[in-house]
């Protein structure tokens, strides 16, 4: 059997900064390492990454704001269940947890920003540091990023491996709307409308193209829509922009984020020069000259899907885009999306659910492999299926494969990130631990992940053998 931890005597509160604090109690001999196999949520591994007994220090990531949630959610149930003591709480803002065999203590930190901020940390001045151990991106590194990594130290030494998926709400407020029944009304939108309506060609929420897909609303607002995108380098409007590319219509290329991108090429995912890629671009930005012809209102941006949330949740009139983890969060609407399979000759609308969520990616990962993409589009968007949910994504780790004392980390701290990821890709996908809005990975990619944790070494030496 797996080693058993000795639970904490309470659940820690969520501090600031989404800092939860690791004791090590993850401890086994050299004879279970070798001996022990088991398998956890489908995924066969060896035995647990141990810990050396004097670790103390921060493991410190940034970037993609998408697995907030889960990402906060893991860090306390790992903690809680890792831990030796009582948890007490110093005079910072760090909640510490101190063993009963020491004073010393792992502390787990996880800063927000965006998957373009935490892509550019991982290979900036602080890489390898203490204060950047590993990155989380939604967005699969782009061929100048992949240069850029490759001119530092780094070089090809690093792996890229999914953590959690989830599906992507388009979110909106119109108050009062109601069906011709006098019920409260849900909207139906479909990739043509969404790529229309952050194009500007669609201005108001009674536009015929919105009424087409919505007979039973009675009063679609003669008002103009409030679209909202976010205002930093954003994976999750990589996922978007990855949906409204394959989702909209060949006359809508400009909807791809890509000047030669059509839904012609959906069936290789290239354009004529051999790469597709979607941006990670403010929408704002992207988008203004376009609106502006259009004669269409500015996009206001929010930073992070945490800006977005609440924003639209006081808005009225507004639309945007934000992980489903955030819809629920701030009770907001959701759409639901046309699937790209009709049932007969009737379109299939669909909210993010945990089946129209695994559906998406059982259609997916048969052709799309997660694990280390380079050039590959594996963004599981918009497949066929009429229970596969059409914005689905995947939220990746990148970590380096080499640590050491020169960059001022500790093989504790080393030990304590492998440690917490092995966890988070086996026991952390159950459903018991995944925050509501997000996904487990599929198996095969997860051992695929587990092996690439394998490769973490400090000072030469591998972390977990």
């Amino acid at each position: 059997m797996r080693p058993q931890f000795m639970a904490s005597q309470g659940r820690l509160a969520k501090q600031v900064g989404v800092t939860m604090s690791l004791v090590k109690s993850i401890r086994v001999s050299i004879a279970l390492a070798l001996a022990l196999t088991v398998s956890v949520s489908g995924v066969a591994y060896a035995a647990d990454p141990s810990i050396d007994a004097n670790a103390a220090g921060k493991i410190e990531g940034s970037g993609a704001t998408f697995p907030w949630n889960q990402y906060t959610d893991w860090f306390r149930s790992f903690t809680d269940e890792n831990t030796e003591g009582t948890p007490v709480t110093t005079g910072t803002s760090l909640a510490q947890f101190h063993p009963s065999s020491s004073t010393t203590s792992l502390v787990l930190n996880y800063t927000g920003g965006g998957s373009g901020a935490g892509v550019n940390n991982f290979f900036g001045s602080s890489r390898r540091a203490p204060t950047q151990m590993f990155s989380g991106s939604d967005s699969v590194l782009s061929s100048s990023q992949r240069a850029s990594i490759a001119a530092t130290d780094i070089g090809s030494k690093y792996s890229v491996i999914p953590a959690i998926t989830g599906p992507i709400s388009i979110v909106y407020r119109v108050d009062g709307l109601k069906t011709t029944g006098g019920a409260a009304a849900t909207l139906r939108l479909n990739g043509p409308v969404v790529c229309g309506i952050y194009l500007g060609t669609i201005k108001k929420w009674n536009d015929a193209k919105i009424k087409a897909l919505n007979p039973s609303v009675a009063n679609l607002p003669n008002a103009n829509i409030n679209v909202v995108g976010r205002s930093d380098a954003s994976g999750t409007t990589f996922v978007f922009a990855s949906y409204l590319g394959k989702a909209s219509t060949a006359a809508q290329k400009n909807c791809g984020y890509h000047s030669n991108f059509t839904s012609s090429t959906e069936a290789n995912l290239n354009d004529a020069a051999g790469t597709f890629l979607p941006a990670q671009t403010q929408p704002g930005t992207y988008f203004a000259a376009i609106r502006t012809a259009n004669g269409a209102a500015a996009i206001t941006g929010k930073p992070g899907n945490g800006g977005i949330a609440p924003y639209v949740k006081a808005t009225n009139l507004s639309i945007s885009y934000v992980e489903s983890s955030y819809a629920t969060k701030y009770g907001l609407k959701e759409a639901a999306l046309a699937a790209k399979t009709k049932r007969g000759a009737t379109t299939v609308y669909l909210k993010p659910t945990s089946a129209t969520v695994s559906s998406a990616l059982k259609s997916a990962v048969t052709v799309e492999d997660p694990i280390n993409p380079t050039t590959s589009f594996v963004q599981p968007v918009y497949v066929a299926g009429v229970n596969s949910y059409p914005i689905v994504g995947y939220s990746w780790w990148l970590i380096y494969h080499e640590y050491d004392n020169a960059a001022g980390t500790t093989l504790g701290q080393v030990q304590g990130m492998v440690a917490f990821m092995e966890w988070a890709l086996t026991d952390g996908q159950k459903s018991t631990y995944l925050y509501k809005g997000y996904s487990p990975v599929p198996a095969a990619a997860r051992t695929k992940a587990i092996a690439e944790l394998k490769k973490v070494k400090f000072n030469g030496v591998s972390v977990w053998p």
